[in-house]
């Protein structure tokens, strides 16, 4: 029975019970991370050639990625995703672009690829996989929790034109990809559980859809992640990849990956 009442408990609360904290205390860990220089993410910017509205971004990462935690605030991946979608849609102009992601989580990393293709007038659909609600009203660990629970449609209402024209949110296990028809993948990110053996659960859906060209990026390549280490390095070597890793901190480290 108790351990039913905790799965009851986490069914209704997977993130927080309750607000974690005041609006000004959110505010003070967005400040501080809004002005940390990253060159890196700055350089890999200037080689893909774009970069995403900073104030735009920063608002974002306010309202999604700004959380109450042991580790320091880094949402530098929203730019390194922004600016490998804008360079890849610049050779494909009238392509139409299927986009998956794994770990929706508050729908940041998804409204900054939304964005890339917006900027762009692309046409295209990400595919975001979380096993959280996208319609049920949940504390998110956010700025907004001291207003009340809320669903991620409205934690999201502001960019709902962005959502409508390019995002389907499905709720489910990541390892179920394969569930969902689509014959080519052209762009991946994988950040849900960061386990060697669920990314490569995920990679086995996408293995097959992506050609010449196709991205793969990885979130917290990283050594506090041996396991997301381990599976990228072995689905890049396996599967003929080429590699960029963007390092943005001592902590935070990316992997883009390329299709050969």
């Amino acid at each position: 029975r108790l351990m039913g009442a905790a799965r009851r408990r986490a069914a209704v609360a997977p993130l927080c019970a309750a607000p974690l904290g005041s609006k000004a205390d959110y505010l003070r860990l967005w400040e501080d991370a809004k002005s940390t220089a990253y060159p890196a993410i700055d350089a890999y910017e200037q080689e893909q050639g774009a970069a995403i509205d900073r104030e735009w971004f920063d608002q974002l990462a306010l309202r999604t990625q700004v959380v109450i935690k042991r580790s320091t605030i880094c949402y530098q991946h929203g730019r390194v995703l922004y600016a490998a979608l804008s360079r890849y849609l610049r050779d494909r102009h009238n392509q139409h672009l299927n986009i998956v992601e794994t770990g929706t989580a508050r729908g940041f990393s998804t409204l900054c690829m939304a964005r890339a293709l917006w900027d762009a007038n692309a046409s295209g659909k990400i595919t975001s996989f979380d096993v959280l609600p996208h319609d049920e009203a949940i504390y998110w660990n956010c700025y907004r929790d001291v207003e009340g629970r809320r669903s991620r449609a409205d934690l999201l209402s502001e960019y709902t034109e962005l959502i409508g024209r390019y995002v389907v949110f499905h709720r489910g296990d990541t390892r179920r990809l394969s569930d969902v028809s689509m014959p080519r993948v052209h762009v991946a990110f994988l950040d849900s559980v960061h386990t060697y053996d669920h990314v490569i659960a995920e990679y086995a859906a996408i293995r097959g859809r992506q050609h010449e060209g196709d991205i793969l990026v990885f979130d917290d390549y990283s050594v506090a992640y041996p396991g997301v280490v381990r599976a990228a390095d072995e689905i890049c070597d396996t599967y003929a990849y080429t590699t960029t890793c963007i390092v943005a901190s001592a902590s935070r480290r990316y992997l883009v990956a390329e299709k050969t």
